[in-house]
């Protein structure tokens, strides 16, 4: 057993905890479902297909008609979709799950269970998680296919592999009690050398991981990163072992680097520092996704400033112990914390390049993918997704461009036919009802209808 699972007990030690509250229930239906008259999305095409009919059966799409299916002799639950819209299921690209979202002046203990009821109450029913435990992440993984626990469908790394005394360590290290911040060195998977790459890979393959994650960033300032010829290293090993790397970049040369060096996928867009038009035209040469996380950046710049105030669904499922301490003036606590403190001033005094950088990326055709970066400060299950839409929207997307990338385009990151992301099929009934078409009213997406995870219908609770 590797040390890292001897000591998350540990981790948690002097953490408070927050009383759960119930977000969803899955309420007992039919095994099938007969939705009729509803315009769908499929994720793909800009106009709706009206007037269909969706027959799910055993959690799976089994067809979807313009004419009411044949079901003699088949029991379903019929739902009225006249006038609403089905769309596929959201996808946050980058979440942690083992995160709660608190800050370390008042910390709190991760529940993973209600960051996974959080999700799925957005309508969000498929979550990558970026880094946390992989032995944990399985066992959550499990438990949501065995329906023991209502979730996400959950796809996942290990803690990523950084250089020594960089991202993500230097904040981990303010979040732990002495003696353990002293040791995260040695727990986080570092490289060196550049030849000790193929064994750090197979390593890190022991772990049951669905793709690999690396940092080359500066977090917070001047703090060491990595290397173009450790991640080509770290990526070639990687890659003939069949695994997709995804990168955490902040700059500009960060992400150049990254993509040179054989990236998959970018986590974040380039948030540190100014693009150019020549970088932005290499980076959507690429066809390498970005996964934006704006709403964690815009947050943490207003947190930094004493001036945050949560969106109206934060305070729905948010618990309140964790957004006080980050409610107005009480955010500027974070100056006492000087690592925090330090990448939070980073990215305040950066916020003038990103919507340009946006900008120039969209104009020269890069792929947005979609994440929050949740559970951290600022960023929240579920809450923070919305938000994510609504600034993707300020910065230039369209509502369509916004849904396509929330749905088939997270899907597709690291997988080849995924049986998630688009309304087709044989595939995986994740679904959301709507009473409006978000093509032109995103807004909708606010108050879903109805929710379905793998053919089960989930009623939101409200508060």
């Amino acid at each position: 057993m590797k040390i890292y699972y001897l000591l998350m007990p540990l981790m948690l030690f002097g953490c408070n905890s927050i009383e759960e509250r119930q977000l969803i229930e899955s309420t007992p239906t039919a095994e099938n479902i007969l939705i009729t008259n509803v315009d769908v999305f499929d994720g793909e095409d800009s106009v709706l297909t009206a007037n269909q009919y969706l027959l799910l059966e055993g959690g799976i799409i089994k067809s979807i008609t313009t004419n009411l299916p044949d079901t003699v002799g088949l029991s379903a639950h019929t739902i009225n979709g006249f006038g609403k819209t089905i769309i596929p299921g959201l996808i946050d690209a980058h979440v942690h799950l083992s995160g709660s979202g608190a800050v370390p002046w008042d910390n709190y203990r991760a529940n993973e269970s209600y960051n996974l009821q959080a999700y799925l109450h957005t309508g969000i029913t498929t979550v990558y998680d970026l880094g946390g435990l992989s032995k944990g992440l399985e066992e959550l993984t499990e438990k949501v296919k065995e329906q023991t626990l209502v979730g996400p469908d959950i796809f996942h790394t290990h803690i990523p592999i950084t250089v020594k005394n960089s991202h993500p360590i230097p904040l981990t290290e303010i979040m732990l009690p002495w003696p353990l911040k002293t040791m995260v060195n040695t727990i986080s998977p570092t490289i060196e050398a550049v030849d000790e790459a193929d064994d750090l890979i197979a390593d890190y393959l022991e772990n049951e991981v669905d793709f690999v994650k690396l940092i080359c960033d500066q977090i917070p300032p001047g703090s060491p990163q990595m290397t173009y010829e450790q991640m080509k290293a770290l990526i070639s090993a990687a890659h003939k072992n069949k695994k997709k790397v995804f990168v955490h970049i902040g700059s500009p040369e960060n992400a150049v680097n990254a993509i040179k060096a054989g990236a998959d996928v970018l986590a974040h867009g380039v948030w540190r520092g100014q693009l150019t038009k020549e970088q932005a035209e290499f980076i959507a040469r690429s066809k390498v996704p970005l996964i934006y996380t704006l709403s964690g950046f815009e947050n943490i710049t207003h947190i930094h400033h004493g001036d945050y105030t949560p969106t109206r669904l934060d305070s729905i499922v948010v618990p309140h112990e964790i957004l006080s301490p980050v409610l107005g003036e009480n955010g500027k606590h974070v100056h006492n914390q000087e690592v925090m403190n330090a990448f939070f001033e980073s990215a305040a005094e950066n916020k003038k390049y990103w919507k340009q950088n946006f900008r120039l990326l969209l104009e020269a055709g890069a792929v947005i993918a979609v994440g929050t970066d949740s559970n951290l400060p600022g960023t929240y299950a579920g809450s923070t997704y919305l938000q994510e839409l609504e600034l993707l929207k300020e910065y230039g997307l369209s509502n369509f461009e916004i849904l396509k990338a929330a749905t088939t385009t997270n899907a597709n990151l690291f997988l080849k036919s995924p049986d998630f992301g688009s309304v087709k099929v044989g595939h995986k009934a994740n679904l959301i009802l709507l009473d409006r078409n978000p093509i032109e009213d995103l807004t909708t997406l606010e108050s879903p209808s109805l929710i379905i995870k793998n053919g089960k219908l989930i009623s939101r609770i409200s508060y």
